[in-house]
């Protein structure tokens, strides 16, 4: 003879049976978190927490049909997210493909071109001069270069007389110490006013590096991001 359980009893058992279902998503989820692969109670437990509820019902008031589709409706939610989910990462990851290819076969095609780029960044050449690209601001004036070492020392100070205003290239002294510097230009203008100034990086790219998905163009001695280009000349 089959003696059914007791409102009491089912609820106590089913009450159980789920906790002991979260339990071991629970366990899942801290063993797992360490690896980043899974931070939430997924399809699968919830399909086991209804399986459980089913199993585990009051007897005397099991579950209404409607209360049933309700939660058939849920999980039916949950695969759909994970779905989404899974499609999202996908489409994100072959995006980054897809950029980082476009991004090589451009930066390959500026090996050999004369390239001006926003930075601060010069190199003086052991023969010849070295040269910048500025943007002077509204009136011009008399301007004077900086050069600074990798630890931030000056290394030398230029007058570079006066400077008209807009994008320019100016020759630098052929003296200068031959090397890689930073650079500011300080213009003054009328009543010894301060000018703004914008300054650049030039040369000829003679190679592209990369480093962690990160893609550099070499100019000399010199590495350039691609997101700092302004302008592409001819070779």
């Amino acid at each position: 003879m089959i003696v059914p359980l007791s409102a009491a009893a089912a609820q106590a058992s089913s009450a159980a049976s789920v906790e002991s279902v979260l339990a071991g998503a629970n366990g899942r989820s801290s063993s797992s978190t360490a690896t980043g692969s899974r931070d939430s109670v997924g399809k699968d437990d919830f399909l086991k927490l209804l399986v459980t509820q089913l199993r585990n019902q009051d007897p005397t008031n099991p579950m209404q049909p409607h209360e049933f589709a309700a939660q058939l409706a849920q999980f039916t939610s949950v695969e759909q997210l994970t779905q989404v989910n899974a499609g999202i990462a996908a489409l994100s990851a072959q995006n980054q493909l897809s950029t980082l290819m476009s991004e090589t076969s451009f930066s390959a095609s500026l090996v050999g071109k004369t390239i001006v780029a926003q930075g601060d960044q010069v190199e003086i050449p052991k023969t010849g001069q070295g040269a910048i690209r500025i943007d002077v601001g509204l009136g011009g004036g008399a301007g004077t270069l900086t050069l600074k070492d990798a630890n931030g020392r000056s290394v030398a100070t230029v007058p570079l007389g006066n400077l008209s205003a807009g994008p320019q290239t100016v020759a630098l002294p052929a003296d200068l110490p031959p090397g890689k510097y930073t650079y500011a230009v300080d213009v003054k203008g009328a009543n010894d006013a301060k000018v703004a100034v914008r300054t650049f990086v030039t040369g000829t790219v003679d190679g592209v590096h990369f480093s962690n998905g990160t893609i550099t163009l070499r100019v000399g001695s010199m590495e350039i991001g691609l997101d700092s280009l302004s302008e592409i000349g001819k070779p």
